[in-house]
């Protein structure tokens, strides 16, 4: 493979910890990035070249002075696909016929014999290293005997001079593993011989090394200027931060079959995290960004702040400029944070905007977050782990995002959710990515995120825990707003201690007013006119509601506005709607008939109005 990149390279974390701990430990668990390409860097020139782990770790060890390296597998034994002439040294070392040493436990007896041995500098590398238990926490007593003769090999290891230089060297263990706790905690916690090393996904400058190399591979590149392909080259980095080195070549390799151009990066990289490239993010234009505004407050009325502010949000989120400050930019297109009291259209506004974007509302994905008020309860987001009864259903989020990348998330009452599983909206809001219990990498780069709440609206006397109403609607806007804002604050930062929660969602909090009887009166005209356009579409009946009764249905919606629009809609049901269904049951209509309300009567027969059907 050819050397990456013009720049001097870092060793990343994890090799330079290697570099430090190799004489000083025995045994080195590897975790994390372990199935990806590893960055290896010639010192020569501080050029990158991406391999595979067990190729970066044969060429390190090999530099070092080991001979033999041998890498052992439950299906292939011990090998060495790269000197076949280490591994027969191993086994004349460890003096094992190479048939007899596949099995498990067979192999842990030559791991013993050959961390022991005092002739050769030997480096061991146990692959996929998790296979030897089924669960970490409940080992069978043949599991255990495995471990226990690791662990003995880590305590007896000795040391063997180098051929090259005559150097001692540590005889040493490699476990390569996905996470670690794919090992029974027993093994490496409090043991000295032990070092846990995490591989992280690829830093920017490894990308940057790569895409790079492999731009000039793509169409349209050799028209560029130099400013041009270095905007190119950043938007390629930019666009696939959190990805591995596989999948970013696996993205050039995309461009070359489907023909893609540099100018189509954003496409190839939509393609490849999504299957599909088409966004209705990248169909909105200026025109339409312009009566963002308008088209919100069709359905949501009476909360102009609210309304304002998040087409501010969509202005920001339509131009792509979502990660403009810094941090990566594949966040969430935007996030937004609802608060204010109940039935005010939090819910309403958060499908308007669905159908403002996608052209329906039924992108909206709405999670109930009083159902996860367990600590547990992450299982229920990202799935069960291995093992576990559920793990192949997958989790609640990850699902819905693997099947609908582009929507908008709605997390309904945030706050009734357990702490610890906000904490999982961290890396959501900051890289626009989550990792579910499978392994599988899920992007929320396409997604709106809403955050609802009711914080703030009702409070609790200390000595009798009699609850009362904090913010009534005698009070302004002004009032709510700082209100609402302060209690919202002072429960991230000092009740839940998360203030790094608080701070992803930066100025995007929206405190919604109560209803207000010119809102009422909206809200009402908005329901009936539903009910209307309903009626006539699924009964071919036309409803018409006289000035009076319409009157009649506003009089008692602002007689009692605590519970918002959710009141009025419950009036409407109880005084039109329920009244509306007996008379269709009782009397006998014919499609294309119409009745007609006239004027409000005493209820007692259960009809409070007066009414005509006509055909």
């Amino acid at each position: 493979m050819q050397k990456m990149g013009d720049e001097m390279m870092q060793a990343e974390k994890w090799q330079k910890d290697l570099a430090v701990y190799r004489d000083i430990n025995t045994t080195f668990i590897i975790e994390g990035n372990v199935h990806d390409l590893q960055p290896w860097i010639y010192e020569d020139d501080g050029t990158c070249e991406p391999v595979n782990l067990s190729l970066y770790l044969q060429r390190y060890l090999s530099e070092a002075g080991y001979d033999p390296i041998v890498f052992y597998n439950r299906i292939d034994g011990f090998t060495n696909p790269y000197a076949s002439d280490m591994s027969a040294t191993f086994f004349r070392n460890v003096s094992v016929d190479e048939k007899n040493s596949r099995s498990i436990c067979s192999a842990t007896d030559c791991i013993r014999k050959a961390m022991a041995n005092t002739i050769r500098p030997t480096a061991i590398v146990f692959d996929l290293a998790n296979t030897i238990a089924g669960s970490p926490d409940n080992l069978s007593d043949e599991e255990i005997e495995h471990f226990a003769k690791l662990m003995l090999a880590s305590k007896t290891s000795a040391q063997a001079l180098s051929m090259r230089d005559k150097r001692p060297l540590t005889n040493l263990l490699f476990l390569i593993v996905e996470k670690v706790n794919d090992i029974p905690t027993w093994f490496y916690l409090n043991n000295p011989y032990v070092r846990t090393l995490t591989i992280s996904r690829p830093e920017k400058e490894v990308r940057e090394a790569v895409v790079s190399a492999r731009l000039d591979s793509l169409s349209g590149v050799s028209s560029l200027s130099a400013s041009q392909r270095k905007q190119a080259e950043g938007e390629f980095v930019s666009l696939t931060d959190g990805m591995t080195l596989v999948e970013l070549f696996g993205i050039f390799s995309l461009c070359r079959q489907k023909q893609y151009s540099v100018q189509q990066i954003k496409d190839a990289v939509k393609m490849f995290r999504y299957g599909e490239t088409e966004s209705q993010w990248d169909k909105l234009d200026a025109d339409k960004i312009k009566n963002a505004k308008q088209f919100l407050t069709k359905r949501v009325r009476g909360q102009d702040y609210a309304v304002d502010k998040t087409a501010s949000v969509l202005n920001r989120a339509c131009l792509g400029m979502t990660g403009i400050q810094g941090g990566s930019s594949s966040r969430p297109k935007g996030v937004l944070f609802f608060a204010g009291p109940t039935g005010t259209g939090k819910t309403e506004l958060a499908k308007t905007i669905a159908e403002f974007i996608f052209g329906d509302d039924s992108f909206v994905t709405r999670f109930d977050m009083s159902e996860y008020q367990q600590p547990h309860s992450d299982q229920k987001l990202l799935g069960a782990p291995p093992g576990y009864v559920g793990y192949s259903d997958g989790g609640q989020l990850t699902n819905a995002i693997k099947a609908k990348p582009f929507c908008v998330l709605l997390f309904d009452e945030i706050d009734k959710a357990h702490p610890s599983i906000l904490d999982k909206f961290l890396q959501i809001l900051e890289d626009g990515r989550i990792t579910d219990s499978a392994g599988e990498t899920m992007y929320f780069s396409e997604a709106l995120i809403i955050f609802t709440s009711n914080l703030g609206i009702v409070g609790t006397v200390p000595e009798s825990g009699k609850r009362f109403q904090t913010v009534t609607p005698d009070m302004n806007y002004e009032e709510i707003q700082t209100q609402l804002l302060a209690t919202i604050k002072d429960y991230f930062k000092y009740t839940i201690q998360r203030p790094e929660l608080l701070n992803r969602i930066g100025d995007n909090f929206i405190v919604f007013d109560f209803i207000r009887e010119d809102a009422a009166a909206q809200i009402l005209d908005l329901k009936l006119s539903a009910i209307t356009k309903n009626l006539e579409h699924e009964k071919s009946i036309k409803l018409s509601i006289c000035d009076e009764y319409r009157d009649c249905l506003l009089h008692k919606a602002l007689a009692d506005l605590s519970n918002g629009g959710r009141g009025i809609s419950n009036m409407v049901e109880t005084n039109l709607i329920n009244p509306l269904s007996n008379i269709l049951i009782a009397e006998k209509w014919a499609p294309g008939s119409c009745i007609e309300i006239k004027a409000p009567i005493d209820d007692a027969d259960g009809v409070p109005f007066q009414y005509a059907i006509t055909s």
